[in-house]
């Protein structure tokens, strides 16, 4: 199906969120982050990996960078901040892992949604995803670092399927990837760690995000994946462009 982007250039949205996050119920501590900054445009989470010591502080980390980034002039550089950031934190989060004396193995995935007026980003690296609700259609918006991903595996059920093949802090150099869209009034927008969507499927997510306002939304969404039995820690930013 072709849609139809077009979006009034003097069109400026007010864009409303909220974001919530949970050890769930089977983990012992929290590894995932997440970041709001309307006055930026700019909000994340991100998702320390489950097999490295300290995920937790590798995610911290990414949204601490994130909040240092400041507010640009126009979109193209806002994302080449953000590039500019993450590269930096994944620079040292690489370089602890490779020392000779007392290596320390931290990193995280990353998702990112950067919105200016109708305009707007969403870079990412790992299995935290971005979806996007429109007219009650939900379109998933970023395509998993995955090997269950990058085989188009249709039935992925063991742990090595899903083995994130890109982080920050994984490799030497960073690549995130970068998907750009327009926005409509109405428009809302989810960020989200795996531990949501490893548990509740997409039918049940666009429901969810078709509640009364963002608050409602992250509430019914964290409700489902308890019911789901909330095997991981997660984390959720629902943004509505009103």
């Amino acid at each position: 199906m072709v849609e139809d982007t077009f979006v009034e250039e003097d069109i400026r949205p007010v864009y409303v969120s909220v974001g919530v996050t949970d050890v769930g119920l089977r983990r012992k501590s929290n590894q995932d982050a997440f970041l709001e900054r309307s006055d930026a445009g700019l909000w994340a989470v991100a998702d320390g990996m489950g097999g490295h010591r300290d995920g937790d502080v590798a995610s911290r980390m990414i949204c601490e960078a994130l909040a240092q980034v400041g507010c640009a002039a126009t979109l193209e550089a806002m994302i080449d901040a953000i590039r500019d950031s993450l590269s930096e934190v994944n620079r040292r989060l690489y370089s602890a892992a490779v020392r000779p004396e007392n290596p320390v193995f931290s990193g995280s995935t990353v998702a990112l949604f950067l919105a200016s007026r109708t305009a707007c980003a969403i870079l990412w690296a790992g299995d935290s995803r971005v979806y996007r609700l429109r007219r009650g259609y939900l379109t998933q918006l970023t395509t998993d670092h995955t090997w269950a991903a990058e085989l188009n595996l249709q039935n992925a059920g063991t742990e090595a399927d899903h083995a994130i093949t890109r982080a920050v802090g994984g490799e030497a150099s960073l690549i995130l990837d970068l998907h750009r869209d327009r926005v409509r009034p109405g428009d809302r927008y989810l960020l989200c760690s795996d531990g949501l969507t490893h548990e509740v499927d997409d039918e049940r997510i666009a429901a969810s995000l078709s509640g009364a306002d963002v608050t409602e939304c992250a509430r019914l969404l964290l409700e489902a994946t308890f019911q789901a039995g909330a095997r991981d820690n997660v984390t959720v930013i629902v943004i509505e462009a009103a």
